[in-house]
């Protein structure tokens, strides 16, 4: 699965200027869509470092799971901006969380991380797989997995994850409606000057 987003050439056009003898419509029309496609690849990318904590080189441009693009051709006038990272479909639809393997998700608590953009990273001896089979506590809200600190005389026990077996996701980031409104806002200028470039080389 993954999110995709076409910008389409106007093939009615491209016609019409072909039959007043602009031959090389084509060729403009299919920069004009891989421009355009540019824009909203570098505005998706924008969107999803504005709402989401980004960590390593998987957003780069050309890298597997980041947000890609394949520019128009004069045989193609398609030009598609896309991305098939399952995290960032996630946060695009906000369906509920289920859990890839096992039966929980753990969901970091506040004494872990305060949110989904806190940059800090949790360290590998307090991640989940790391306190699988310490103590867990059962709550109201559901089982909830508590980090022991201290020493033998004073010992604390600091709840670090709750244990759902889903969880809703809310939706942090607009990645189909920043697309749209980067076309909407550029489509026309961007069509117009390739006319304009088009007309002014058959004079």
């Amino acid at each position: 699965m993954e999110i995709k987003v076409q910008v389409k050439g106007v093939d009615d056009l491209v016609r019409n200027l072909r039959d007043l003898g602009i031959n090389r419509i084509p060729n403009y029309v299919a920069r004009s869509l891989t421009l355009l496609a540019e824009r909203v690849q570098d505005a998706m990318i924008g969107e999803t470092k504005e709402h989401l904590t980004v960590r390593g080189t998987w957003l780069k441009k050309g890298a597997r799971y980041g947000i890609n693009r394949k520019a128009a051709t004069k045989t193609d006038l398609t030009a598609t901006v896309w991305t098939q990272a399952p995290w960032l479909i996630e946060q695009e639809e906000a369906k509920p969380k289920t859990p890839r393997s096992g039966v929980y998700l753990a969901i970091p608590l506040l004494a872990i991380r305060s949110g989904r953009t806190d940059p800090k990273k949790i360290p590998r001896r307090l991640s989940p797989s790391a306190l699988r089979g310490k103590v867990v506590e059962i709550t109201e809200k559901g089982q909830t997995i508590l980090y022991e600190h201290g020493t033998k005389v004073s010992r604390h026990f600091l709840p670090l994850y709750l244990l759902k077996r889903s969880a809703p996701i809310p939706k942090r980031i607009h990645l189909l409606e920043t697309a749209d409104k980067t076309i909407n806002a550029m489509y026309r200028g961007v069509m117009s000057e390739m006319i304009g470039r088009a007309i002014a080389e058959k004079g």
